[in-house]
């Protein structure tokens, strides 16, 4: 017969393996490399008349950042449930894009 220790450490791995919830995040880029990519990339296109960047571009913000466009998608899918951190994080974009217009 089984101890009581026994099922209390079976009992505790248990639970710990459901509060981890599954599977581990993956990596993603920096939040602030995010936040500064993303509203440069912004700020190129709010200063075209179309709303609209050129390919060569969005490549030449991305790799100043060295970041690629596929980085910046998986940030936001990952963190897309955190609401608090993604209204936050469109927050600082904001933040930074209001500075780039009264930069110019």
């Amino acid at each position: 017969m089984l101890n009581r220790s026994y099922y209390i450490a079976v009992a505790s791995v248990t639970l710990a393996l459901a509060a981890c919830g599954g599977e581990p995040l993956p990596e993603t880029i920096e939040r602030d490399t995010f936040v500064e990519a993303y509203a440069s990339l912004r700020i190129a296109a709010v200063e075209t008349d179309s709303g609209r960047i050129a390919f060569a571009t969005r490549d030449s913000i991305l790799d100043a950042f060295g970041v690629s466009e596929e980085d910046l998608t998986l940030f936001a899918d990952v963190h897309a449930e955190e609401l608090e951190f993604m209204r936050d994080v469109w927050n600082d974009v904001e933040l930074l894009m209001d500075a780039g217009d009264e930069a110019n």
